[in-house]
């Protein structure tokens, strides 16, 4: 009995020892000859999900917002298509993120969306953050021009886009992820859509600044790591204000401070929880920038009437001011401001005023100095041949007719000489045409003397070819003779 206990106990052992090496077999055959059946399982758990929005669906492309920062390791280590860079459709909505980040879960996995995308990101993130998802804790979010932004995006500003399937519920601040970057851009319909419903200018500029900002994330700048984590610091204040000359980040409490003369901020970096909210601002209001741009002597329309559509525009922000203090601070729409905010907009029309009438004075003086050059030169250059007027008109036709003259004088004449030189040249030039007609080579009058008979009387002299006769003065050019001579025969 014992010895039989002993014989099964071997033969159970010598199978699963056989079964061992051929599972050991196999794994190395498949290793051997498909190694990314192996490695591939490790490396592809990494991922950077691009998320595409209602205008780009596929999101090709947009791995290179903010110049490649999140299409490298630790998500997209090669930065090439691949494996480890996965795009999920727009029209896959929540379900393919999530698909995506499971596939994916255990390792170190960015979501970049953007827009309506982002907004349906932010979805995700609160559906795995309520559910305590393992793949929340290795996620950073990247919610770009977001939707769904707490103040500002108009998906929580004007809930009634949920009937159309826009996500209505503020992005969340404090949540188990890796990181959230929430980012907005001053004005822009879908993260800073106004608050006023009935302000129609406000809603015509943010429809305007999302045009001009459409897909142009490539060249923007992200003062975060490749972690999430904000790299600018400003001490113990809440806000940090990015200049545009480089200096160091500016402490800016709830985003409101004096910003150094002849500088401007180029974006405001707020830290809530583990979410930075990063909102740029433009250096133009986006209405005056279509003027400018499109409108004929729209450079001078935008520069007189900027200062009050701007005073318009922002009126229909909390506070008359289109950049949030607080950005995690849910915010919905409303119909008007406040009596007080609309007695501090009233209050700010002088200043605008003030200001069209500066961009005013500027434009006229800026447009002064081209009349006065132009009259200057009227006044100073020699006149050409077309200029020339009817007691000089032998002047053109004898510069014409000599070979000699090849035109090299004319620019070291024009705009150099003073009114002396001018006399002189003048008097050279009736000099010269005194000389030519009494020498007789002036061709009209040449053919009047061979061509007619000359009457003459009893007293005149004979003229010498050089049209003197014996010692009296020099006789009077041919042309007085000769036009006394053609008014007798008429």
């Amino acid at each position: 009995m014992g010895k039989a206990r002993h014989r099964h106990k071997r033969a159970r052992r010598s199978a699963v020892g056989a079964a061992a090496l051929g599972l050991a077999a196999t794994v190395g055959g498949v290793a051997a000859t498909q190694p990314a059946a192996i490695t591939g399982s490790l490396v592809d758990l990494t991922a950077l999900i691009v998320v595409g929005s209602s205008t780009h669906p596929d999101g090709s492309g947009n791995e290179n917002f903010f110049g490649g920062k999140f299409n490298q390791a630790p998500y997209n280590p090669t930065g090439q298509p691949g494996p480890d860079l996965v795009g999920v459709n727009f029209w896959a909505w929540t379900t393919g993120i999530d698909a995506a980040l499971q596939a994916h879960s255990g390792e170190d996995n960015a979501v970049l969306s953007s827009g309506w995308g982002a907004a349906n990101s932010s979805l995700v993130l609160s559906r795995m953050d309520r559910n305590s998802d393992p793949a929340l804790p290795k996620t950073l979010f990247i919610l770009d021009n977001n939707v769904s932004r707490p103040d500002g995006g108009f998906g929580t500003r004007y809930p009634l886009f949920a009937l159309i399937g826009v996500n209505p519920f503020p992005s969340p601040t404090d949540t188990a992820a890796k990181n959230v970057v929430d980012i907005a851009y001053q004005y822009n319909y879908n993260s800073n859509a106004p608050a006023d419903l009935l302000n129609i200018v406000a809603h015509v500029n943010a429809l305007v600044a999302y045009l001009y900002v459409y897909r142009d994330q490539d060249q923007i700048d992200l003062p975060v790591d490749v972690d999430g984590n904000p790299t600018v610091t400003c001490g113990g204040a809440n806000t940090c204000a990015v200049l545009a000359n480089g200096a160091a980040a500016l402490p800016c409490d709830d985003a409101r401070c004096e910003v150094p003369e002849g500088d401007r901020v180029v974006a405001y970096v707020t830290r809530r929880g583990n979410t930075t909210y990063v909102t740029y601002t433009v250096e133009e209001l986006p209405l005056a920038r279509l003027i400018r741009d499109v409108v004929p002597f729209g450079g001078v329309i935008a520069d007189v009437s900027e200062p009050i559509l701007k005073l318009v525009v922002e009126s229909a922000y909390y506070g008359g001011n289109p950049i949030p203090s607080d950005p995690s601070q849910y915010r919905p729409a409303r119909l008007m401001p406040s009596p007080g905010e609309i007695a501090t907009t009233v209050s700010k029309v002088p200043g605008a005023i003030h200001e069209v009438l500066e961009a005013l004075s500027a434009d006229m003086v800026g447009s002064d100095p081209a009349p006065v050059e132009t009259i200057k030169a009227a006044v100073t250059d020699e006149p050409s041949g077309d200029e020339i007027g009817p007691g000089e008109a032998t002047s053109s036709p004898r510069r014409q007719a000599d070979p000699r003259h090849d035109g090299s004088d004319d620019d070291s004449v024009h705009g150099s000489h003073d009114f002396e030189d001018v006399d002189e040249a003048d008097d050279t030039a009736a000099d010269d045409d005194q000389h030519e007609v009494a020498s007789g080579n002036e061709q009209p009058e040449a053919d009047f003397a061979y061509g007619q008979p000359e009457v003459s009387s009893g007293n005149d002299k004979p003229r010498n070819p050089t049209g003197e006769s014996g010692d009296e003065p020099a006789a009077q050019p041919t042309r007085d003779t000769s036009d006394a001579d053609r008014d007798s025969d008429d």
